[in-house]
């Protein structure tokens, strides 16, 4: 099982960055997890179809979706960390669907209230609702290496070139990102820098879960209803 990394750990520092999703994946808290800090990519543009302001939990019916309406018209080129929320009315439905859901779950009488209480602060802005619950998942995961917010860095560069300027910025040794990026990751601008380029290897946990047959990649409130209280064992490959 990973475990968290300290910061003074041989004078070597390992970053990961990633946009601040809603509710992600076991996989993405297993990369923060064997991180010495998490750079929170908000100066990026906001996906419609991503996972910014949706993800998945597992019903009677089978996996559905737990979206948060965000004020959209008009606004096609906005950042991350500039989508408004677009009212309250989705936080009653989120709560019931996930009581729905998780009702009969080993953890839910412990962390359905929490969540409430999350969910009734009076968020204005997505990136806002997004990181708080990030911590909250954070805290009950054992993760304690640090985020820093991308846009506090004014970094101008685009692509490949802006990771590794973060990177640089932060004193990363290494940077450990995700399979998905290999199409496009030039990883000699890392060399360049002197940064290693890990590449994360992980394995999805088989755990109990209610309502049938397992489905991996639903949003890590999944496991974590269900007892799974710690991310997965895995590991990084060169």
């Amino acid at each position: 099982m990973l475990r968290n990394r300290p910061l003074s750990h041989l004078n070597r520092m390992r970053v990961t960055i990633h946009q601040p999703d809603f509710m992600p994946w076991l996989g993405f808290f297993d990369r923060w997890r064997a991180s010495d800090l998490y750079i929170v990519l908000d100066d990026v543009q906001f996906l419609r179809r991503g996972w910014h302001h949706r993800d998945r939990i597992k019903t009677a019916a089978g996996p559905a979706w737990l979206t948060v309406p965000v004020q959209q018209k008009g606004r096609y080129d906005q950042l991350i960390g500039e989508v408004a929320l677009d009212g309250d009315a989705w936080k009653r439905k989120h709560l019931a669907a996930i009581r729905a859901a998780y009702g009969r779950a080993p953890r839910f009488a412990e962390l359905f209230p929490q969540l409430e209480s999350l969910y009734a602060r009076s968020h204005q802005r997505l990136v806002d609702l997004n990181l708080d619950l990030l911590r909250w998942f954070a805290a009950h995961f054992g993760i304690t290496a640090p985020m820093a917010l991308a846009s506090a860095s004014a970094v101008r560069q685009q692509g490949t070139a802006r990771l590794v300027e973060l990177c640089r910025l932060h004193g990363a040794t290494s940077y450990l990102t995700g399979t998905g990026s290999r199409a496009y990751l030039d990883e000699a601008l890392f060399r360049e820098q002197g940064v290693r380029v890990e590449w994360q290897a992980f394995e999805h946990p088989v755990y109990p879960q209610l309502h049938g047959a397992f489905e991996p990649g639903l949003s890590a409130l999944d496991g974590l209803m269900m007892g799974h209280g710690a991310p997965p064992a895995s590991g990084a490959a060169a």
